[in-house]
């Protein structure tokens, strides 16, 4: 090998791999923290994940710890997916929980006051909640800004608006582009993924500011779709939200005046 080439591939930029989008059965997936994170340890090669849970963030607390705990070679980047009057919004980098069906101007707010970082989940699709192209554009009129968007989001969800969202974010919006699974199984994890410079959660954020992030992946096929299908969406449509109503009648009870 001649010298010229070795100094070609020396010079080669390391890019790494995220997967910012995995939900545990701490909301609607069909994994636990545990079983997510020693998926991403032993069967993939991604360098940061984020737990991102439907209106919840305890998940992303137990992933972080475990983590810790157990010295995975792979980083914690804090995530939650906020349902907003408008739609499903991702969020990163804060700590704490916010209150659900905010409009999409306010909870883009709350974010970026403490830092937080923003993306788009299925952007446009009209099979799950999902920020419309309308209110997008009313967002940016005001002066508000995301700062990512999912490019390649492998369910049906993210595929059947995929080439308006490419088309019009290369043409007009020129956000971040972001691949993420959006794994509700531990094994659809890193179906799709983003890279970007470096291998650190700082690189990770620097490079989605910069617009240097690649989205990468693979749909899902009919048959991967369906596969464990119904029991998730009966945990998703009956189970979880069952759960949070208990939760929000006993924190209510906690508040009334003849309980101490």
């Amino acid at each position: 090998m001649s010298g010229d080439n070795m100094e070609q591939i020396v010079a080669q930029p390391i890019r790494g791999k995220a997967d910012l989008h995995l939900h545990t059965t701490a909301s609607d997936g069909m994994g636990t923290v545990e079983e997510v994170l020693e998926y991403v340890e032993h069967k993939t090669d991604l360098d940061v994940i984020a737990i991102t849970d439907h209106d919840e963030i305890r998940g992303a607390w137990a992933a972080r710890e475990l983590a810790a705990k157990n010295n995975y070679r792979f980083k914690i980047l804090m995530g939650q997916e906020i349902t907003s009057r408008h739609g499903h919004i991702l969020i990163y980098g804060v700590e704490e929980p916010f209150k659900m069906f905010k409009s999409l101007e306010a909870t883009v707010e709350w974010a970026h006051e403490r830092g937080g970082v923003v993306i788009i989940p299925h952007p446009l699709s009209y099979m799950t909640l999902s920020v419309g192209e309308n209110q997008l554009r009313k967002l940016f009129n005001k002066q508000l800004h995301v700062d990512g968007i999912e490019i390649i989001n492998p369910s049906i969800a993210g595929y059947v608006r995929r080439h308006e969202v490419k088309t019009i974010n290369d043409e007009e919006w020129d956000l971040a582009q972001i691949g993420s699974s959006d794994a509700h199984f531990p094994h659809h994890i890193a179906t799709a993924y983003t890279s970007f410079p470096g291998k650190t959660i700082e690189e990770l954020l620097q490079a989605i500011k910069d617009r240097t992030t690649q989205p990468h992946g693979r749909y899902l096929t009919i048959k991967e779709q369906l596969q464990g299908a119904g029991k998730q969406n009966l945990r998703s449509l009956v189970i979880l939200p069952a759960d949070k109503m208990r939760r929000a009648i006993a924190t209510v009870s906690r508040r009334l005046p003849n309980n101490k």
